[in-house]
């Protein structure tokens, strides 16, 4: 995917977007336009951000384009946009959730039909459980299954114990006897 433009652009009050625009990623299936977005209090963190989201966005073999039911391209436009990916603090994502009349209380992630808003606290220090290998394993699966909500999937659920959790299971709490999991699609 090349390397992320440095140069911001602020939309409304409290986001930083990132500039330009991207190739379309996928070759088959409906495509979702998404920026890519940072409360602005943490906009030194939208390089950063931004780079992971795109690596985890744009995997061609385990990412949402893999099986050719989605494509994706990121935009610089959030009025354009069928998924606003937005990494802010807990009380602004607090705020956005309960729009969606969800309550995070401080401490998990949501999609609320326009932002998939991700806890910066998540981000910064993983699940509140642990059950995953890593801090970057995480935040694949924060990523992938907050979009995954902005492509219209509900939540799935630990199909028998052992089993990979499905992306869409809510794993941040643990993983009620499946493996962690981050990714749509396994290799």
């Amino acid at each position: 995917y090349g390397l992320v433009s440095s140069t911001q652009r602020r939309v409304g009050p409290t986001t930083r977007v990132m500039d330009s625009s991207s190739t379309v990623y996928g070759t088959k299936g409906r495509l979702f336009r998404f920026t890519i977005e940072a409360h602005r209090p943490l906009g030194s963190q939208l390089q950063t951000f931004a780079q992971e989201s795109l690596r985890v966005l744009t995997d061609a073999t385990r990412g949402w384009t893999a099986q050719g039911r989605y494509r994706l391209r990121r935009i610089d436009d959030p009025r354009r946009a069928d998924i606003r990916l937005l990494l802010a603090r807990p009380p602004l994502v607090d705020s956005l959730c309960l729009k969606a009349n969800l309550h995070t209380g401080g401490q998990v992630s949501c999609w609320n039909h326009e932002f998939a808003s991700l806890n910066s606290d998540r981000w910064f220090t993983g699940a509140l459980s642990g059950g995953f290998r890593s801090l970057r394993a995480y935040r694949t699966y924060l990523i992938n299954h907050e979009f995954g909500h902005g492509l219209h999937l509900h939540h799935a659920y630990c199909p028998r114990r052992g089993a990979l959790a499905p992306v869409m299971q809510q794993q941040t709490g643990g993983q009620d006897g499946c493996r962690s999991n981050g990714w749509p699609y396994r290799r």
